[in-house]
C-alpha cells in the first residue's frame, strides 16, 4: 500500500497531510488524515520522512476527518514509509492487556 499525500490549501504546492484510510472506502464523503509538518516534535506516536530531501514528520496521533473536497492529490509516499506509519498508527489502537 502507498498512503496518498494531500495539500488542504487552496494554493499550497506541498503536501500537508498523510491519508491513512483504505481507498475502497472512498464513497465515504470523509478521510483520515494526519498532519505532515516540518516544525514539530518526534514522539513514540510520530513518524519522520524524507519529502523532496527534506524531513517531516507524520503526527499518527492527531489523526482527524477531513472532507474530501477540501483535499488535493499530491502524490503518494513509498511502500515502505507507508508500512511505517500504519505501524506507528496502529500502535494508538493496541488494546493488549
Amino acid at each position: 500500500m502507498r498512503l496518498p499525500l494531500y495539500c488542504s490549501t487552496a494554493k499550497g504546492s506541498k503536501p500537508n497531510l498523510v491519508g491513512l484510510q483504505h481507498p475502497a472506502l472512498s464513497s465515504l464523503p470523509t478521510q483520515l488524515v494526519c498532519p505532515l509538518r516540518s516544525d514539530i516534535s518526534l514522539t513514540p506516536l510520530r513518524e519522520k520522512i524524507l519529502i523532496a530531501d527534506k524531513e517531516h514528520v507524520v503526527a499518527c496521533d492527531l489523526i482527524r476527518p477531513i472532507h474530501r473536497k477540501a483535499l488535493r492529490p499530491m502524490g503518494h509516499l513509498d511502500p515502505e514509509t507507508s508500512a511505517r506509519i500504519l505501524a506507528t498508527y496502529l500502535l494508538i489502537l493496541d488494546q493488549d492487556d
